[in-house]
């Protein structure tokens, strides 16, 4: 029998408990057989979410989901250079607040931006790269120009009536 012309995957629930734990816990261990790989890839998940609420699948949709938003969070973090303080005074969170707002704002633009010099050049645009020399939002809601504007903002506005609005 050969390998599958098709990504196929099977998900089990396990229980494990290590030594230094003091109640066992549920894990959900997935298994994908891919067509180009000659072995099983296969990874655990251990979480605390109940069998009956949350099948094994669930939870590796919900797990997947939860590795996109910290992916995506990884990525705003030295594209955008968001400074927070760690401080709990109230007038220091509501700073925090509105500057992780601005922050939001701006990287839900540079996405929406970063596709049209990607289609015309053909190249993968990361939120650095798209940044640095076209756009710079800082939490005054002032706009910065880099060195790039002459090069990449005529491409830039040219597609923006393509954008859609954000719901």
């Amino acid at each position: 029998m050969g390998r599958p012309e098709q990504h196929r995957e099977w998900c089990h629930d396990l229980t494990y408990q290590a030594g230094a734990w003091p109640t066992p816990r549920r894990v959900v261990l997935v298994v994908q057989e891919r067509p180009d790989d000659l072995l099983l890839h296969a990874f655990f998940l251990v979480t605390n979410l109940g069998k009956f609420d949350w099948p094994p699948e669930k939870v590796l949709a919900l797990y997947r989901k939860r590795g996109s938003a910290e992916a995506h969070t990884g990525e705003v973090k030295p594209a955008l250079d968001v400074h927070l303080s760690a401080t709990d005074r109230e007038d220091v969170m509501a700073h925090n607040e509105v500057s992780l707002l601005l922050s939001l704002y701006a990287y839900q633009g540079l996405l929406d931006l970063r596709c049209l010099p990607a289609h015309q050049t053909r190249q993968g645009w990361s939120l650095v790269r798209m940044g640095e020399p076209v756009l710079k939002v800082s939490a005054a809601m002032t706009v910065h120009l880099g060195d790039g504007v002459d090069k990449w903002w005529p491409t830039l506005l040219k597609g923006l009536f393509r954008l859609t609005a954000l719901d």
